[in-house]
């Protein structure tokens, strides 16, 4: 019996990674949460897919990097092992 849920089961690494778990894309981006200073360099990282933007409101359940490609969200884990 195939689980369906694993589609959306949470990712947590405790490093980021090279590229995403879950379609292998590349670079997996570094989500930034708060309203961001823009500069040259955030707008290339954003256009590279090095940085997402995250939104203002930020808690202890944030992801911290994501996949531009896929959307995979991935957690660093909150007790690491």
């Amino acid at each position: 019996m195939s689980d369906s849920s694993n589609d959306t089961a949470r990712i947590e690494l405790t490093r980021k990674p090279i590229k995403c778990p879950k379609c292998g894309h590349r670079p997996v981006a570094h989500i930034l949460y708060g309203l961001p200073m823009f500069s040259p360099e955030l707008e290339q990282d954003l256009a590279a897919g090095k940085t997402a933007l995250g939104g203002c409101c930020i808690s202890e359940f944030n992801p911290d990097w994501k996949c531009t490609a896929c959307g995979c969200e991935i957690f660093k884990p909150a007790f690491p092992r």
